[in-house]
């Protein structure tokens, strides 16, 4: 059982002006504070400098998304469909989903405990599961060529 500790839960009270009843350890910083892109940046460096956490193995992308620019979204679009219809449809490889771990309030807790951020070991202790598993599934192009 992680305790949330008052100085995280009075940073995170006047950061985000929340509640003290939101504050429970399996809080998600993304999902539950609609932090992300920029956002969750600026929290970020605002956490480690009050804290004094050395960055370590954090990697921004792998925790948080990053914010397309409004002009780009019809090229991503296209790029992901064009995507979809040549790995998945074509090769029957199952596209890889960007996957982003979600940040609990545990995992910043465990970070201030340690000083440092250590994926292995606060992704271990938050019991996230990072990669899921590949599908099964085949795709168009090996089903023809399997069955001659």
């Amino acid at each position: 059982m992680y305790i949330i500790s008052d100085k995280l839960k009075n940073f995170l009270i006047s950061e985000q002006e929340i509640s003290e009843e939101e504050i429970k350890p399996s809080t998600r910083v993304v999902e539950d504070f609609s932090l992300d892109g920029i956002d969750a940046h600026y929290f970020m460096e605002s956490y480690a400098e009050t804290f004094s956490i050395k960055v370590g193995d954090f990697d921004y992308y792998r925790y948080f998304n990053d914010e397309t620019q409004v002009l780009l979204i019809i090229p991503v679009i296209l790029f992901v469909f064009f995507r979809f219809l040549i790995w998945q449809l074509l090769l029957g490889k199952p596209v890889r989903k960007p996957t982003t771990v979600p940040v609990t309030l545990a995992m910043l807790q465990q970070a201030i405990d340690d000083g440092v951020w250590n994926c292995e070991r606060i992704e271990s202790l938050a019991g996230t599961q990072v990669y899921p598993p590949p599908s099964k599934k085949s795709g168009w192009f090996s089903r023809i060529r399997n069955k001659t």
